[in-house]
């Protein structure tokens, strides 16, 4: 409370100086020496305040301060006369209010044997005093020093007795927390005897043997489960060590462990092979730690034991049987990759078989053409068209056929694809292939895959080979690349405006050799079964939304 005071009274000290006594002396004419002792008064002060500021008080020395300025001014201000004397009432507050104990009153007697002093000098020398000349002139400074002195000394009791009701407010406050705290420490060891009662709950309940044991081995907690895994009750292992609890080569080994324990101060994992109270042979997994009290000293050891027999023998049978599933995963891997070179033996002996007869067919008709061609009629050449037609798109079968089934077998290659890239090279090919007709190719950019590149620029060429048929029939056609949000991943698209499809058969759409369409548009029905096993190939699936005469979209997610 002081601090703060002594920094407002250094202000007021320093204000008064200034603005209120040294204009006043000035305008009555008074001493120099007077205007300059209150001046270094008024920066003595100003000093104190900024060092106060800064934390450092130096209390005593604004009392020597005020009294020697009171002892210099004392004769040219009048004396008894003049308005020196009520600055003493200051020095006799700052004392008691300042200081405590023999301090106090060594100042309080300080002041008024000064005091005392003044007078007795006044009365022996009263030539030394000055008076004032005009009346008018004393009375002003007396009315100057009484308001001055009184404000100080009014503001000093004021803030005395406004800290006084702030410390009377404080205590009562404190009186309260500590009831507060003490109602609450009593909810805290209530709390605290629930937690205990219901730690000892859950010890014992829990089927894992637990136990604490002190540093000289002997058991100090033994709960139900250790009961019923031991055989042993909880009253003959108290206070006893392992040799009461297991055989002697269990409990040396369990002993070892402790000793290890506290050597180590680590926690240590411990089997123990013991028999049951029905004979029958029991593993015990036990973790076993140090015991420490709240300043870390060790104390003990606590531990903890599971019964872990049937895991076991679970672990056992389960080895077992993966070994055993694992030999049939080799014999049926090894029986898929026989098929698998069989298939691809199968693939090329009927592509090189189909394509002998469609080569002969090829062949044969290009000679009827060239030999015949003049006396062959117009029916008879439109069925030789038939015929190199058909011949074209059967190798166009074997080639999608033998294309479907190498996907299959091929290793990916994964890295990061621009589909964007991809989808921009393949719509320029296809706008090149046929200048003359309208159609508009919006490509979203930044679509970006990882997979390999081969397969991913087939799949697209598929899927837009597809919507630039499709579409062929329409004024302009728009065909759409794009990506969209399905669920919690996003899936790429392939989006035209041609002649769609029925929903109803959708579940034909991906199925090799299923046509939707009839034979107006060209095609083997492979490329959307290719589509489907490049999908799959990188972890992904791929469906359709269509309607009739209103488009059709392809969707497709790569993991």
């Amino acid at each position: 409370m002081e601090m703060p005071l002594f920094r407002l009274l250094c202000l007021l000290a320093t204000a008064i100086c200034f603005l209120v006594i040294i204009p006043t002396n000035y305008l009555h004419h008074r001493p120099a020496e007077i205007n300059a002792a209150v001046f270094c008064f008024g920066l003595g002060t100003l000093w104190l305040f900024r060092r106060a500021c800064l934390g450092k008080h130096h209390l005593k020395t604004f009392f020597f301060l005020l009294l020697f300025l009171l002892n210099l001014v004392w004769f040219p201000s009048g004396g008894t006369s003049g308005s020196s004397g009520y600055f003493f009432y200051c020095l006799f507050l700052y004392a008691p209010i300042f200081y405590r104990g023999k301090t106090r009153w060594l100042l309080l007697v300080l002041a008024v044997a000064d005091a005392l002093v003044l007078l007795a000098a006044e009365i022996a020398f009263p030539g030394s005093v000055t008076y004032y000349g005009v009346a008018y002139e004393r009375s002003e400074d007396l009315a100057v020093g009484l308001v001055m002195s009184a404000f100080c000394c009014s503001m000093m009791l004021w803030l005395l007795l406004e800290q006084h009701d702030r410390e009377q407010q404080r205590l009562l406050s404190l009186n309260q927390e500590l009831r507060m705290s003490m109602d609450d420490r009593a909810c805290v060891e209530s709390s605290m005897l629930q937690d205990r009662e219901l730690l000892h709950a859950v010890i014992d309940g829990t089927t894992d043997a637990v136990f604490v044991k002190n540093l000289q081995g002997q058991y100090l907690l033994f709960n139900r489960a250790a009961e019923v895994m031991t055989g042993v009750s909880a009253g003959t292992a108290l206070g006893h060590d392992d040799l009461a609890v297991f055989s002697p080569d269990v409990a040396r080994n369990a002993m070892a462990k402790d000793r290890l324990v506290l050597d180590t101060r680590e926690p240590q994992t411990l089997e123990l092979h013991t028999l049951a109270p029905d004979g029958e042979e029991r593993i015990f997994e036990a973790i076993k730690g140090p015991l420490q009290d709240g300043k870390g000293n060790l104390i003990g050891v606590f531990g903890i034991s599971r019964d872990v027999t049937d895991r076991r023998r679970m672990a056992q049978e389960l080895r077992m049987l993966n070994e055993e599933l694992e030999l049939r995963v080799v014999e049926r891997t090894a029986r898929l990759e026989t098929a698998m070179r069989e298939q691809e033996s199968f693939s090329y002996s009927v592509s090189h078989d189909l394509r002998g007869p469609l080569r002969h067919i090829n062949s044969y008709t290009a000679i009827i053409e060239e030999e015949f061609g003049a006396e062959l009629p117009a029916e008879a050449k439109r069925y030789m068209d038939r015929i190199r037609n058909s011949s074209r798109i059967m190798g166009d079968l074997i080639d999608d056929l033998l294309e479907l089934s190498r996907i299959g077998r091929l290793e990916l290659n994964k890295v990061p694809v621009s589909l964007s890239e991809l989808a921009g090279c393949i719509g320029r090919e296809l706008l090149e292939s046929d200048p003359a007709r309208q159609a508009e190719l919006v490509i979203e950019p930044g679509l970006q895959a990882h997979g390999d590149r081969v397969l991913l620029r087939q799949l697209l060429e598929n899927l837009l080979d597809n919507a630039w048929k499709y579409s062929r029939d329409r004024g302009c056609a728009h065909i759409e690349v794009g990506k969209s949000n399905w669920g919690e991943q996003n899936a790429f698209f392939v989006r035209d405006n041609g002649v769609g499809f029925d929903m109803t058969y959708q579940d034909k759409l991906f199925g090799a050799f299923q046509r939707l369409h009839g034979s107006e548009f060209e095609g083997t029905g492979i490329g959307l079964a290719t589509v489907k096993r490049i999908v799959e190939r990188h972890g992904g699936t791929v469906w359709a939304q269509g309607e009739v005469d209103a488009g059709a979209t392809i969707y497709f997610t790569l993991s």
